[in-house]
């Protein structure tokens, strides 16, 4: 799994992070430059909010905290259901959809 996936994967389950938490629990050393792929090239939007942290020897330090609204949340669940619609065929569609109505 690659750095972005491991980020976008926790951000879709409703985690949010900043800087330090991401390189401790992703191993993403540069979040910012994550967060900004998953903007430019997959059309996420994601939000943040400055926050002060302890940093180096205690000092307060701002980061940026990153997390998906869960209406981005849905619409991105919607997009890729949509997606995985058309791609299947008619019989597979025929089938998923009477599993979602039971």
């Amino acid at each position: 799994m690659t750095k972005t996936e491991r980020v976008y994967m926790a951000l879709m389950k409703g985690e949010s992070f900043n800087r330090f938490e991401a390189e401790r629990i992703l191993h993403d050393h540069c979040l910012h430059s994550t967060v900004s792929t998953l903007q430019q090239k997959y059309r996420i939007n994601i939000s943040r909010q400055y926050e002060i942290v302890s940093g180096y020897q205690g000092n307060p330090t701002s980061v940026c905290r990153y997390w998906i609204d869960i209406k981005e949340r849905e619409r991105i669940i919607s997009r890729r259901k949509t997606a995985d619609e058309e791609k299947a065929p008619a019989s597979d569609q025929t089938e998923r959809s009477l599993s979602n109505a039971v």
